[in-house]
């Protein structure tokens, strides 16, 4: 019973957040699409719009889920049904988290199917594609947490902000202590350097540390969010 009341809140949400999901794979279809034209000013602006729409659904999916339900005091409802806290928040967790990487899963396939099917841009650029795919999945993760941990507005909005504007930064950065990466990017092989598998390991480690604390925090609490 408890199992299905858990599978039943997330099923809502993809149900009331899908919208979101298919405004976002649309932009990037359309970033693709432009990209897909050839030429340098179709591909950076293709590319840009496509990193674009992936920070998009990072960033509404856990203010649409988590944040909106606490605004429109849709609660009280949640409450009246037989779901403790902790399964309250378990389904929280799974659906956003779940609705975040079946479309970021999506769209990284989609940009692996440019690449390797359609010679679009060359295999040289995987290695930085990943990287790059990267940094949303650690933003939503950020954000995310914060929302579910945080109880407030304020703390996602702060951790939103705060995530949206570390990518050029981050971008910065990469190409400051990593510049083989350009080196090899625009080549017909991918190149595995250690320096990417530092950098994607690092990457991967801030996304289980995050959804990691996420669970542990959230399993504390003894009321809703």
């Amino acid at each position: 019973m408890k199992a299905n009341v858990t599978a039943s809140l997330v099923v809502k949400d993809f149900q009331l957040n899908s919208l979101v999901t298919i405004l976002t794979i649309a932009g990037a279809a359309i970033a693709l699409a432009i990209l897909s034209i050839g030429g340098e000013t179709p591909i950076v602006i293709g590319t840009v719009f496509f990193f674009l729409a992936i920070i998009f659904g990072a960033c509404f999916i856990p203010m649409q889920n988590i944040v909106n339900e606490q605004k429109k005091q849709t609660l009280p409802f949640i409450m009246s049904l037989p779901v403790s806290s902790a399964q309250y928040g378990v389904a929280k967790f799974l659906s956003s988290v779940g609705m975040f990487l079946a479309m970021w899963l999506i769209l990284l396939g989609a940009g692996l199917y440019m690449i390797l099917v359609r010679h679009v841009l060359p295999v040289g650029v995987i290695p930085m594609d990943l990287i790059l795919m990267n940094w949303p999945l650690i933003g939503f993760c950020l954000t995310t947490g914060a929302a579910l941990v945080g109880e407030s507005e304020g703390w996602a909005t702060a951790a939103l902000a705060t995530t949206n504007s570390c990518y050029g930064l981050a971008y910065y950065i990469l190409l400051r202590h990593a510049p083989s990466l350009t080196k090899t990017w625009g080549g017909p092989v991918a190149v595995w350097s250690p320096a990417v598998f530092k950098i994607l390991s690092g990457e991967l480690g801030i996304i289980l540390l995050t959804l990691g604390l996420t669970v542990f925090l959230q399993s504390r609490k003894r009321s809703f969010i």
